[in-house]
């Protein structure tokens, strides 16, 4: 970056002197603007990346819960038969009866949990792998404004009005993929899929 905000210097010194070349004045205001989208586009992609990686641990977190729940529900059963054998073995049916019970609806309780945290995990894992998906695509915005930020280097060292021009077409593209990008995000794609 340190290369980038250097360059962005030098192209805006010479374009002080866009009085006595007007091409250079050009290419400075395209390096600033250019160089502004960029910086806008990698400070959001890294906020996605953040909010990847926060959401990842929440899912590491339901998917132990739902472990946990899913092991109290094996206990639960396995309590419930060893009651069931007691019961079986002449031991008192009345004594154990309510406690079969219990273990019997502590199991279908832990079931009933487990889906709702399974949804959880799994609807948690969609938004993630959207947040992916979304900084991908600023990545390559930001991979297109670093070629339109080399375009205007090289539109300064040869003066070629053409080099600005094929420039500006991937500052527009740049521009472009990043508004794709800002739309494609998880709530974007949860908007769309709700009208459906």
């Amino acid at each position: 970056m340190e290369e980038l905000a250097e360059a962005i210097h030098e192209t805006l010194h010479e374009a002080g002197h866009g009085a006595k070349n007007p091409l250079m004045g050009r290419v400075g205001i395209c390096v600033a603007l250019t160089a502004t989208l960029m910086a806008l586009t990698t400070i959001k992609g890294n906020i996605v990346v953040q909010e990847s990686a926060l959401l990842q641990s929440q899912i590491n977190n339901t998917w132990a819960l739902f472990q946990a729940k899913s092991t109290k529900q094996h206990l639960a059963e396995n309590t419930k038969e060893i009651l069931g054998a007691l019961k079986d073995s002449g031991s008192s049916a009345a004594a154990l009866e309510p406690r079969m019970k219990h273990y019997e609806e502590e199991s279908k309780r832990y079931e009933h949990e487990k889906e709702g945290i399974k949804r959880d995990a799994e609807t948690k894992e969609e938004t993630r792998h959207g947040l992916h998906t979304q900084h991908e695509r600023f990545a390559i915005a930001e991979a297109i404004f670093s070629l339109s930020m080399a375009l205007f280097g090289l539109t300064a060292l040869t003066q070629r009005k053409m080099l600005l021009t094929v420039g500006l077409v991937f500052a527009v593209l740049g521009f472009g993929t990043g508004i794709w990008a800002l739309n494609s995000g998880p709530k974007a794609e949860k908007t769309a899929s709700e009208h459906h």
